[in-house]
């Protein structure tokens, strides 16, 4: 009986190790609960190429755009925080558009554009945005606008070859 109840304990202690293990990942970088709801979308920002698709009825810029470093991340209750780091021309190395904005596609077609915010020179922009989504939000996507122009983008979530 002993031995049966040491196997039982012994069992029970790993199981709980297991879980406690676990259950850090599963809630890191506040993907649930207090920190702005559960992300839906989390990637890197890659800039846009005059070849590229007409994406959600949106265009490409009339120019190739490269990025040195982006990241956007949208929750499902609308936080979307975008940084961008290095958006610029390809073709000059500079960045001639003054302010920027973000589009959200859910569902096949742009849902909103956040506000316009300051666009450096050196193609550096941050923008923190709450905004409303659908119920269901499939398939995201985020789209980065000049000069809040949501017809066309200039970047894309994604990534560069």
């Amino acid at each position: 009986m002993t031995t049966i109840l040491r196997r039982v304990v012994t069992a029970a202690a790993i199981v709980a190790t297991a879980g406690l293990l676990s259950a850090p990942a599963a809630f890191a970088g506040g993907e649930h609960g207090g920190g702005g709801g559960r992300t839906i979308l989390r990637a890197e920002l890659a800039g846009s190429l005059t070849t590229d698709p007409v994406l959600f009825g949106t265009t490409p810029g009339g120019a190739d755009w490269v990025i040195g470093d982006g990241e956007a991340r949208l929750r499902q209750n609308g936080r979307l925080d975008v940084r961008v780091e290095g958006l610029v021309l390809t073709s000059t190395g500079a960045n001639p558009v003054p302010q920027l904005a973000a589009s959200i596609a859910c569902n096949g077609t742009v849902v909103v554009t956040t506000a316009i915010v300051p666009f450096s020179p050196t193609g550096d922009a941050v923008i923190h945005a709450r905004v409303a989504l659908p119920e269901r939000c499939i398939a995201p996507v985020v789209l980065l606008n000049p000069r809040g122009n949501a017809a066309v983008y200039i970047g894309v979530t994604g990534t560069e070859a």
